[in-house]
């Protein structure tokens, strides 16, 4: 016999058909068993909804008790799970870019002017003033490092690949990639003047700005001829989930540990916007093989507010440790007395991907290599820092995209063009980046 309610095991709710039926019963042992509850007679459709009725009273207190459950919990009542854990749902947040404004020197763009993806129509404004300086004259005979910019003919060139220009003449297109000497330039825009200036998408969530995509200017302006992102846009998000807030609540809880590094480890994750945290602690008189003073600890962490990492640091740190890293900051105690903390971030090693494959043509879609190229962004973003870069992992990934029959070649390297199938070593402090400029989808139709 089922017992409802309460129990040590968990709460067990009574259902319509449970509750109708323990009516039913009462009914027949008071008249007999040959007396008629169905729906056609009243006392069978009056029955019928008392017994809906009571069983939304046991729905209410079986929500009432799964609210205070960890794993059944859901909206503002997980909310309270989370604080209670010393964590809060994470808010949405917009996307964001880098985008070069090109035009006439001393140009000053206002912050919020809104450009817009000339491919699904989402607007980015601008993150401040952006005034536009006079780019460098292009040269002949001359030798360019990657990332140079020029002007030549009216327009701003991005150096994609280092070498000589040619004697005379210099980039005059609007191509993504045009070769001059051994120079390889891209076109940024109309112009004699360029200037950088952050961005935000307009709308929260993953707004994707894929490189180049960019490139309308919304708020014209006098002065202002043209915009693009060089780079992808860094994805954003919509409001936490449940699922995946049970999940982060879960991590910081696993990685509380036992010892004092663990549970700063655990703290640190807590932080918004931080992705990942490694630690490297060095309890001994003198320098490590990792290179942390004696009696320090060293903070590798990806994502996060600088001021926001070191007020944690300061708040958790362990007694008797020194911190130590690249980024230093203070923080302030309780007394409002300002202590020196310090982090480090990853070094940053941007990846080239050259992948060649077959697909079917009934399947696979009309832009289905910009979406090989994203989901490889997507693959590697998600690593951690050390993580190696692998050139099958590169194929694993345009296999995720519909109708890939075969991705026969996927070469990788550190420089554009890659020529090689390999494994490419990351250091324990250095972080893979992926972003679709650097990424070349060679593709044809086969057979299936």
């Amino acid at each position: 016999m089922t017992t409802y309610g309460l129990l040590s095991t968990g709460f067990v709710p009574k259902t319509a058909t449970i509750i109708r039926a323990e009516i039913n019963a009462l009914f027949h042992a008071k008249y007999g068993s040959s007396f008629d509850m169905s729906d056609l007679q009243p006392q069978g459709w009056i029955v019928g909804v008392m017994s809906e009725r009571e069983a939304l009273l046991w729905e209410l207190l079986d929500a009432i008790v799964s609210s205070r459950d960890p794993d059944a919990a859901f909206g503002t009542y997980f909310d309270t799970i989370l604080a209670l854990s010393g964590a809060l749902r994470t808010a949405a947040k917009s996307s964001t870019v880098t985008l070069t404004l090109t035009g006439t020197a001393a140009t000053s763009v206002p912050a919020l002017s809104q450009v817009s993806n000339q491919v699904t129509s989402e607007r980015f404004d601008t993150s401040a003033i952006a005034v536009l300086v006079a780019t460098a004259t292009w040269g002949g005979s001359t030798a360019y490092v990657l990332n140079d910019r020029v002007t030549n003919g009216g327009n701003v060139y991005l150096c994609i690949t280092a070498g000589t220009s040619a004697a005379s003449g210099g980039p005059t297109t609007e191509l993504a990639s045009i070769s001059d000497g051994t120079v390889d330039w891209r076109f940024l825009g109309n112009g004699t003047a360029d200037v950088d200036v952050a961005a935000t998408s307009t709308n929260t969530g993953e707004v994707i700005g894929a490189s180049g995509d960019l490139n309308v200017i919304e708020t014209p302006l006098s002065g202002w001829d043209s915009v693009i992102n060089i780079l992808d846009a860094t994805l954003g998000a919509a409001v936490e989930l449940d699922a995946a807030a049970r999940l982060r609540r879960e991590s910081i809880l696993a990685t509380g540990g036992t010892t004092p590094v663990d549970a700063l480890r655990a703290d640190l994750l807590t932080v918004t916007g931080v992705t990942s945290v490694r630690i490297f602690e060095n309890n001994t008189d003198t320098v490590d093989a990792d290179g942390v003073p004696a009696h320090s600890i060293e903070a590798l962490i990806q994502g996060g507010a600088d001021q926001d990492i070191w007020d944690k640091l300061l708040a958790s740190g362990p007694a008797g440790y020194n911190t130590y890293g690249t980024e230093s900051g203070t923080a302030a105690d309780a007394l409002l007395n300002d202590h020196t903390m310090a982090f480090s971030r990853p070094t940053v090693i941007p990846i080239y991907v050259s992948v060649t494959l077959e697909y079917d043509a009934a399947l696979y879609p009309s832009d289905g290599d910009d979406q090989v190229a994203a989901q490889i962004v997507v693959f590697g973003d998600a690593q951690a820092s050390g993580k190696n870069v692998v050139s099958s992992a590169m194929k694993a990934q345009a296999h995720a995209i519909t109708g890939v029959l075969e991705a026969s070649v996927a070469n990788i390297g550190l420089s554009a063009s890659p020529t090689l199938e390999t494994t490419l070593q990351i250091g324990t402090r250095e972080l893979a980046t992926f972003d679709t400029s650097r990424i070349v989808i060679t593709s044809a139709a086969g057979t299936p």
